[in-house]
């Protein structure tokens, strides 16, 4: 049982004094003298059998002092915050007042907590649905992506290179007359278009199967290759062969090749369908989007440092994970969109800021309210997600339990059931801009 005295610091900071009953600190500090008599030797003393004045003597006090507050404090701690429903967001300071043999552990732990949030009026709020359709322009569109995946090249012979076709190449670098190391290719395929340099493009469309060209490309002065770095190269470019997409004829033999269906109208039918599910997705985001927006816009909270600078560094690590994973750097990136670490970190302030701000309020909503998450309603969801992964539900519980994401399914929940919450609170408009009060 620990005995706890709350003094406010500051804005979001609290500052605990905790005391440990002398009982228990005496019964921790045996045990930290026994288990180190069995760890340590002295000459003349059988290990576990050690007096605490020898152990004393060669450790000193305050090493089992320490020991014993370094046991006990964390356990003290998290049963005065559960004791007292305090919120931490980061880790305690820890201050020891008193560490001794007979007397009570006394220390002091100031740490940050949640801030208040002060909800709005949600009867105010009104929102437009958008209705994004799918129109037949979305199914062609769609149609031509599938052909062009499953497009072959076939050789042109009856004209010349037009931007977008796919060249057969031989190609060799020259810098100062000298070969680049590593730049000789042979029949290389390259396509002109907006992943060319715009020196190739220009040189190469017009050109005819057999054509010679020199290329005369700049290289930036802050590529990592430093030999090449600032130089131009002259590139020899022979264009072997001229070849284009081919598109398969849409007719039932090719729709049979594309999935398990018997007629163009199948095909055509099911595009569509996958089309409104997406459709419906980006709506229903959209919708949720605005929705969480205007919410937290009327509701109050300062949003502590030490939330936005968490978050801040959980967005940084996910751009270089994701820009690792495409072979680039941070500094490569920033030259490319012609930014710096201050500039971007300041954009990701206002971002975080925006981020917290919200879980924070949506956070408040279901305490408020009393949303809770239920064991059933998690294995229902389980159920739902095993379902479109085409998984047996068991299989996707372990994986949730082996991947520590339950906590994170359960959250996602929570989420649902507060914008449920707001669904009933707020007005909508359609499209149309007939009102539909809820």
């Amino acid at each position: 049982m620990v005995k706890v005295e709350i003094t406010t610091q500051k804005e979001n900071e609290v500052k605990l004094k905790i005391e440990m009953d002398k009982l228990k600190v005496n019964s921790n500090l045996d045990k930290v003298y026994n288990d180190t008599s069995y760890k340590i030797k002295i000459p003349g003393f059988r290990k576990g059998r050690i007096p605490k004045n020898i152990l004393n003597l060669h450790l000193g006090k305050e090493y089992f002092y320490e020991k014993t507050a370094e046991k006990l404090i964390p356990e003290c701690y998290l049963e005065a915050i559960n004791k007292n429903n305090i919120q931490p967001i980061n880790q305690p300071e820890i201050k020891v007042i008193q560490i001794e043999e007979d007397k009570p552990l006394i220390f002091e732990a100031t740490v940050q907590v949640k801030p208040e949030v002060k909800l709005g009026s949600f009867d105010k709020i009104s929102i437009q649905k958008e209705d994004i359709k799918v129109t037949d322009s979305d199914i062609e569109n769609e149609i031509i992506r599938i052909q062009e995946n499953l497009a072959q090249l076939k050789v042109v012979k009856d004209r010349k290179v037009k931007e977008g076709d796919f060249l057969v190449v031989d190609s060799e670098g020259y810098i100062e007359g000298k070969v680049v190391e590593g730049s000789k290719v042979k029949k290389q395929i390259i396509q002109l278009g907006k992943n060319m340099p715009p020196e190739f493009n220009k040189k190469l469309v017009g050109c005819s199967a057999g054509d010679k060209k020199e290329i005369k490309v700049l290289v930036p002065k802050d590529v990592k290759d430093k030999k090449i770095a600032g130089k131009e190269i002259i590139y020899k470019v022979k264009v072997i062969e001229i070849k284009e997409k081919e598109l398969p004829e849409l007719n039932e033999d090719f729709v049979k090749t594309v999935g398990n269906y018997k007629t163009l109208d199948d095909f055509k039918k099911d595009i569509k369908d996958k089309l409104e599910k997406q459709i419906e997705t980006v709506n229903k985001n959209n919708y949720e989007r605005k929705l969480l927006e205007k919410v937290t816009d009327i509701c109050e909270v300062k949003v502590p440092k030490v939330l936005i600078e968490r978050e801040m560094e959980y967005m940084m690590k996910s751009l270089e994970d994701d820009l690792k994973s495409k072979g680039l750097s941070l500094q490569d990136y920033y030259k490319s969109i012609k930014t710096d670490d201050e500039k971007v970190k300041k954009e990701y302030e206002i971002v975080a800021e925006k981020r917290i701000k919200q879980e924070l309020v949506l956070d408040k909503i279901s305490q408020v309210e009393n949303l809770q998450v239920t064991e059933k309603e998690v294995k229902d969801k389980i159920k739902i997600l095993a379902k479109e992964m085409k998984q047996d539900p068991l299989k996707v519980e372990a994986t949730f339990k082996k991947n520590n994401n339950l906590d994170g399914l359960k959250e996602s929940i929570k989420r649902e059931k507060v914008i449920n919450f707001l669904n009933k609170q707020i007005k909508t408009i359609n499209s149309k801009k007939e009102d539909k009060s809820k």
